[in-house]
């Protein structure tokens, strides 16, 4: 066997296992997967045994050496190539990716006893995470804390560090007092003046949409630059840290800008919390300036 012919078989054989590891993850429960694990290091220590007895024994075919070596370093191969993948987070097609469960998300927090409104009087729901333990400052495995980093990297500037108190809408109504669900913000976009703009400026807010027209998303434009550059900041999760970052990066069929004439974002009834800057105002809220 020449050494294409090795490097070819030892690839298919890899690509093979790795696809059966994929397929393996996707039919098997989860409560078998300890016990499965545990079996494949035993079956591996037997086959790398007996592959070593085999390659060591005397009279042993050539083909038969050069195959098993082929299949280990497949083996080899496929593992690698597998870990690679899980250490990104995969791409979602956005009717795959589970972001409803963290819309949802405000729902699960009790409400504040704490009253607000819209500028035509409908009560806002103001959801706390009082009772939610404290993040400690390590990596922890709730996707909703780090994933965005290790999904995006560089990508991402990180303005505040996780916080369980509020999430992105609760940032921008509510300047990071309190958790709000999608329902409410489309209830402040009908009453307190929101209306949409082309070309958005410093302090307008950008409201994203899934497929179905649910919001999903609400990020405070930063910056605007020549050739349509805009720079948002905003809240990822109830349970996220804070970014500066693109507005195409977030998952959503569509993003609208908003601008208002009332002074402030923050909803009626919570007027004693800082505002957040409006357009061609200081944008410059608990985050570090863009020139800096």
């Amino acid at each position: 066997m020449g050494w294409w012919q090795f490097l070819g078989l030892q690839t298919l054989l890899g690509l093979l296992a790795w696809q059966a590891v994929d397929l393996s993850q996707e039919v098997l429960v989860a409560s078998l997967r300890p016990a499965l694990a545990l079996l494949a290091v035993v079956s591996a220590c037997l086959v790398c045994g007996w592959s070593s007895w085999v390659l060591g024994k005397p009279g042993t075919p050539s083909w038969l050496r050069e195959v098993l070596l082929a299949g280990v370093a497949g083996a080899v191969f496929a593992l690698g190539v597998h870990g690679a993948s899980q250490d990104a987070i995969p791409a979602f097609e956005e009717d795959q990716h589970p972001l409803r469960a963290l819309l949802q998300a405000a729902r699960n927090h009790q409400l504040s006893d704490k009253q607000a409104v819209t500028d035509r009087g409908r009560p806002i729901a103001l959801h706390t995470a009082a009772n939610k333990p404290a993040i400690p400052d390590r990596r922890l495995p709730d996707p909703s804390v780090y994933w965005p980093e290790q999904a995006f990297g560089y990508k991402l500037i990180r303005t505040a560090p996780p916080d369980p108190n509020y999430n992105c809408h609760g940032w921008v109504f509510t300047a990071g007092q309190y958790i709000l669900a999608p329902e409410d913000v489309e209830r402040i976009l009908e009453d307190n003046g929101y209306y949409e703009v082309p070309q958005p400026k410093p302090g307008d807010i950008v409201i994203y949409y899934d497929q179905t027209g649910m919001i999903t998303h609400t990020a405070l434009v930063r910056a605007v630059g020549e050739d349509g550059f805009v720079l948002v900041e905003s809240k990822w999760g109830c349970s996220g840290a804070r970014y500066l970052h693109l507005p195409e990066l977030w998952f959503s069929a569509r993003h609208v800008y908003y601008r208002t004439d009332r002074g402030s974002h923050v909803v009626r009834g919570l007027e004693s919390v800082p505002k957040l800057p409006l357009a061609g105002h200081s944008a410059n809220l608990h985050a570090p300036s863009v020139s800096e």
